[in-house]
């Protein structure tokens, strides 16, 4: 799948948009796609953090996050089954109590994945979980 990047205005402080994207073991609070997650390690701006995801199929991986706040956050894929790439991140820009957010994400399948679960990723699941990020921060006050 090749590199895809969006742009939302979040009506939050940088700081809590930060606090949102970097609380991982809250994400299947909101985000109803992630089953599951676990922190395996968190030392010195790194997180290592599994992800159980159902995307018409259930893909486990595991992701190195460095967190860089209130700014950024970036990935990189530390193990996987079924990824053999997952690279992106975070870009938040403050604009008074908003934040101008940026994601990116490029994700390459292994083997014979089903099409249909990168297309649903870009097509559909991607805006939808932005708008699931840009809710829960407005909800975090």
């Amino acid at each position: 799948m090749p590199r895809t990047e969006h742009t939302i205005l979040i009506d939050a402080p940088i700081d809590r948009v930060f606090g949102v994207i970097t609380d991982y073991e809250r994400y299947p609070e909101f985000l109803p796609d992630i089953k599951a997650t676990r922190v395996l390690a968190r030392e010195s701006g790194v997180a290592v953090v599994r992800f159980e995801l159902e995307l018409i199929m259930r893909v486990t991986y595991t992701l190195r996050l460095r967190e860089e706040p209130p700014a950024a956050l970036s990935w990189t894929l530390e193990d996987a089954k079924m990824i053999a790439e997952n690279n992106g991140g975070w870009q938040l820009e403050a604009e008074g109590a908003k934040t101008r957010a940026t994601y990116a994400l490029e994700v390459k399948l292994r083997g014979l994945i089903p099409k249909s679960v990168s297309t649903r990723l870009l097509g559909t699941t991607l805006p939808e979980t932005l708008e699931r990020f840009r809710e829960r921060c407005r909800a975090q006050v």
